[in-house]
């Protein structure tokens, strides 16, 4: 495994694989995109958006994509190449609430797969990509996620919080010009729902 600083087999000049993730989740958690999955109004006010920030929490980021940060960590941890890629096919039939997010999903966590190519010495790296490329596997980003933090060694925890507090900020952060949002709006928003977080990841890493 790769040790979270160890850059050296990547392209030089990049952001480290694991940061790029966190930072783009916009691209996939945009505040719309999450209002349609949920099959809520689209917002218009502080309001609707903290609501929504607290379902989307119950909804999606608890229990389908924490999980799956935490299980494909595992997998990928232990090598084991056909349960990562079973565990990315099963993602849309186990939570059909993930569907109306799958196809972005995929397109974010293909984009970031890519990144690791270089990485040659990691199996279960190479593995995962030849099955993406083959059709086999979808690339569902938090799939992605949690064998990024797996290969560079991001201890179950420190991934899953990073992951939680990105995926608000992500959701506030395409919400804030049309609601005129300050920053102290924004750490609001996300504080309120945060704050329930800690408690279910430690049961996701006990």
């Amino acid at each position: 495994m790769q040790t979270v600083l160890d850059t050296d087999t990547l392209p030089a000049g990049g952001q480290h694989p694991y940061a790029a993730q966190l930072d783009a989740l916009e691209g996939v958690l945009c505040v719309d995109a999450i209002a349609g999955a949920l099959g809520t109004a689209r917002v218009g006010t502080v309001l609707e958006l903290s609501v929504l920030l607290e379902r989307y929490r119950v909804t999606l980021l608890e229990p389908v994509e924490l999980p799956a940060v935490v299980a494909a960590h595992r997998h990928a941890a232990r090598g084991e190449a056909q349960e990562l890629i079973a565990l990315d096919q099963s993602l849309a039939g186990t939570h059909p609430e993930w569907l109306q997010l799958a196809a972005a999903s995929q397109r974010f966590g293909t984009d970031h797969l890519k990144r690791l190519q270089p990485l040659r010495d990691e199996r279960v790296v190479q593995r995962f990509i030849d099955a993406a490329r083959e059709g086999r596997a979808t690339a569902n980003h938090p799939v992605v996620f949690g064998l990024t933090m797996a290969v560079f060694s991001i201890a179950p925890r420190q991934g899953l919080g990073d992951y939680a507090q990105s995926a608000l900020e992500a959701v506030v952060a395409t919400a804030a010009a049309k609601l005129k949002l300050t920053q102290v709006d924004r750490d609001n928003l996300i504080g309120r729902s945060q704050a329930r977080l800690p408690e279910a990841i430690e049961r996701m890493v006990a």
